[in-house]
């Protein structure tokens, strides 16, 4: 005799609301409930955070505006939390600015939802950060190591010898602070040539000068005892942290443009398909590690520009008349507007404005041809392209890779695509294939 199958009972979404506004908090009360969800209102952000801690929900949807404190602090301490940083956030906010979503995906927020939100939109919405989070998907960002605020860089001096610490320490004097062993990790240690740092000295922030003999030529991260130690340490201290500003902005926004697919399932991980296919190509065509960095960050953000398009409009899948289609093609220009104030995201912004142009010169914003268009910009575009050949859409069925590949030729005999970077395509395709 065979037993019936007994599927088991899936428990229902434990959901914190943290609204000060009483209205609100019921309305979303009850539309969660209705929807068989278990839900708790803390009225500020000390009673929201006490029931995250408390209750360990599925969700957190979060106010910005608090009494007591604003809805960014909530969710950084939420995050900040071994306990609690897996929990997904979602902001619920009257504050629509593309700025206000940026603050709130950096802190680690799984979307923002602007008020008045629309009940059907928010329980997708919901459900897609969800499902997210079933995955177990790492996250993206990491909370930063928090150094207390200084008015000039601090340095550690792990040198060996003390007549060269003492001449390290008076010529850095009139620009650095100082540390001793044992306190805070300096944004710069000096060691030997070939010498090790101390671990308690140093975080993924610590740029590390060698300290080399009056013989040996100094490197990019080397440097003599003599009067030019005050501008290569300080150079050096600079460059991290451009370059950790950078990787703070990119992951800002990279956060945004997969919220902003993240409601759209058939959108859902497409930059990031799109980057890592793009990357896959630029290696097969021997480029080198800036070209290919700056190929995968232009490949996750050339549609940030969707974010100053109607949400709606973004999502349809129907037929659009002739003006929304010029709405839609305005995003890369939108995109540009975005990114253009950050000056180390500059490298990335033909890729944003250009990805939807054709060797041929009908493709848009600008209607470029080929002599006009920079490699990274042919890559992102074939990459992308190929990408979404691969998954069902409204107006058409996906397709297999080698199908994929051979539209892509056909568009490369029609003057549309670069012929080269296709041809690194089909040779990236047919490598998984024979790794399969």
């Amino acid at each position: 005799m065979t037993l019936p199958q007994i599927n088991p009972v899936k428990p229902p979404t434990n959901v914190v609301v943290v609204e000060d506004d009483p209205a609100s908090a019921d309305v979303l009360q009850r539309r969660l409930q209705a929807n068989g969800m278990l839900v708790s209102v803390g009225r500020d952000g000390s009673e929201g955070l006490a029931l995250v801690k408390k209750i360990v929900p599925d969700l957190v949807l979060l106010d910005v505006m608090l009494p007591d404190t604003d809805g960014y602090d909530v969710c950084l301490r939420i995050k900040s939390d071994g306990n609690t940083a897996h929990i997904p956030v979602i902001f619920l906010s009257a504050r629509g600015e593309v700025v206000d979503k940026v603050r709130g995906l950096s802190c680690g927020a799984a979307d923002y939802v602007t008020k008045p939100w629309n009940a059907a939109e928010l329980l997708a919405r919901i459900d897609a950060v969800l499902a997210q989070a079933r995955s177990a998907r790492a996250p993206r960002l990491e909370r930063p190591t928090v150094r207390p605020a200084r008015q000039r860089p601090t340095v550690a001096l792990a040198l060996s010898d003390g007549a060269r610490r003492h001449r390290a320490q008076t010529l850095l004097a009139s620009s650095f602070d100082v540390i001793e062993e044992g306190g805070q990790p300096a944004d710069l240690v000096l060691v030997d040539a070939g010498g090790m740092v101390p671990e308690e000295l140093a975080d993924d922030e610590t740029a590390v000068l060698e300290i080399v003999g009056d013989g040996v030529a100094p490197g990019p991260e080397a440097a003599r005892l003599d009067e030019s130690l005050v501008r290569d340490a300080g150079l050096l201290v600079r460059e991290r942290r451009i370059n950790r500003d950078l990787d703070a902005a990119a992951d800002a926004l990279i956060t945004l443009a997969t919220a902003l697919e993240s409601h759209d399932r058939s959108t859902m991980g497409h930059s990031e398909r799109v980057a890592a296919r793009a990357v896959a190509i630029a290696q097969v065509l021997g480029l080198d590690e800036q070209a290919i960095r700056t190929i995968r960050l232009g490949a996750l953000l050339r549609d940030i520009g969707n974010a100053k398009l109607p949400p709606a409009l973004v999502q349809r899948h129907g037929e659009l008349t002739p003006a929304e289609r010029e709405l839609v093609a305005s995003h890369p220009i939108h995109g540009e507007q975005i990114l253009r104030g950050l000056q180390p995201l500059r490298a990335i912004l033909p890729i944003v404005r250009w990805h939807h142009e054709r060797l041929d010169g009908k493709g848009y914003p600008d209607a470029l041809r080929a002599e006009q268009l920079p490699l990274e910009v042919r890559v992102v575009t074939v990459a992308d392209r190929f990408e979404a050949l691969l998954v069902d859409r409204a107006d058409r069925a996906r397709v297999s890779e080698p199908q994929a590949v051979r539209i892509l030729q056909s568009a490369v005999a029609q003057g549309e695509l670069d012929p080269a970077v296709v041809a690194a395509l089909a040779a990236q395709v047919r490598s998984m294939e024979a790794a399969r």
